[in-house]
């Protein structure tokens, strides 16, 4: 066992190339099932993440499955608040890496620590982007399945502020791909998890699952707080299947009962409860927060609503009189075009305007010629037209010279 660790940590020690593409820089972070690297590709500028699984789960085919099965799926999602994958393959020892898009940002759950919320226009900016990249793997059949602050990272740039990626799509749940776990299997994080997939009810289990972890989000963004808190994981399910949350309103006053109404039909027991699409409850959330005061005791004050556009005023069109000059300017008369000028315009419309008609006549002749030429009834009646041609000429020329001198 010692050997296996030591090899595969010498497969990813810094320096080392993997297939001829990625040089391994250092170890960047570290999860419940796997490390990930720093890498530089080796043909292009730039950095890339090497994701690897845990030494100990790399004998697990199930474990196996769900990693290529993250690949392959988040792949097939070109979406920009979605974590992109570039590459999936082995090393020479056969371990496993996947190669992501470098992400340099905070985690969702890093901004959060405290219990300190959000302010509600920053809440709602990240709630929105989390469920356009939702909608997008819904629109093709996936469902997350384990959507927190964990697996949001916040990324910011100049000019830019909290543009999410969303990660790890390791257990989601594609219609198209079949299932790597039975029924009696549970898998998600408890705080975050609805209720039909805390019961194990897979066939239960839709874009309206994503949802209600979308919910618990913002409700954690809103108020500081998980919706669902309790000693063990046990206890917490327990909670998310028969126990509703404590309305955010009560837990922070100036949110209103509108959010209230919106954040707790997402968190809606059954399924059939909630909004159509993670987009509709999104929408409804911020037009729930547009008469919330955006004040908070951690955060800068935000304006909820967008500030008015300007509209320039109309452009007034002036008319611009001539400028007059001090002097006044004359042309000389154009003359008439001479005798080379006239030349020159027909020898131009000769080449130029008459050059296809000209073409094409000359094809016409050349073909009736070739026909006359090679066509025997046409040169017959050649022939016999030069020999009524000679007979008129002689007729006109007189009798022959013999003939006149007899007497």
């Amino acid at each position: 066992m010692s050997n296996e660790l030591n090899n595969a940590a010498s497969e990813f020690a810094p320096g080392t190339i993997l297939q001829g593409t990625y040089r391994i820089a250092g170890p960047l972070a570290e999860g419940g099932c796997g490390e990930i690297y720093l890498a530089d590709h080796m043909r292009l500028p730039g950095r890339v993440a090497i994701k690897v699984l845990h030494r100990g789960l790399q004998r697990n085919a199930e474990v196996l499955s769900r990693f290529r099965q993250e690949a392959e799926i988040t792949a097939t999602l070109r979406h920009p608040h979605i974590v992109q994958v570039l590459d999936f393959n082995v090393t020479d020892q056969g371990y496993p890496f996947l190669v992501m898009e470098l992400l340099e940002g905070q985690p969702l759950a890093r901004r959060i620590v405290g219990g300190q919320p959000l302010a509600p226009a920053a809440a709602v900016n990240i709630v929105e982007q989390i469920a356009q990249a939702l909608q997008a793997a819904h629109a093709r059949g996936i469902v997350h399945r384990d959507l927190k602050p964990d697996n949001i990272v916040l990324l910011s740039a100049d000019g830019l502020q909290d543009f999410v990626k969303v990660l790890d799509f390791g257990i989601s749940q594609a219609s198209w791909r079949p299932r790597l776990t039975d029924g009696a299997q549970v898998a998600g994080t408890p705080q975050y998890m609805a209720p039909e997939q805390a019961c194990g009810q897979r066939d239960a289990i839709d874009s309206r699952t994503d949802q209600f972890s979308l919910a618990a989000i913002a409700y954690t963004l809103l108020t500081g707080q998980e919706p669902f808190v309790a000693e063990d994981p046990i206890a917490v399910l327990y909670q998310v299947v028969h126990a509703d949350p404590v309305p955010p309103a009560a837990l922070v006053p100036r949110l209103g009962a509108a959010v209230d109404a919106v954040i707790m039909r997402g968190l809606s027991k059954k399924s059939a409860d909630r909004f159509p699409s993670v987009l509709e409850f999104a929408g409804a959330l911020r037009q729930a927060l547009a008469g919330t005061p955006a004040t908070t005791s951690s955060e800068p004050v935000e304006i909820d609503e967008p500030p008015p556009v300007r509209t320039p005023p109309p452009l007034r069109l002036f008319e611009l009189e001539p400028k007059t000059l001090p002097f006044t300017r004359t042309e000389p008369p154009l003359a008439p075009a001479g005798r080379p000028t006239r030349r020159l315009i027909r020898r131009l419309r000769w080449r130029v305007v008459y050059r296809t008609p000209r073409r094409v006549a000359l094809l016409a002749i050349a073909a009736a010629m070739a026909f006359t030429w090679f066509s025997p009834s046409a040169r017959g009646t050649a022939e016999t037209f030069w020999r009524q041609a000679q007979a008129q000429a002689q007729r006109l020329a007189g009798p022959p010279l013999s003939q006149s001198r007899d007497p």
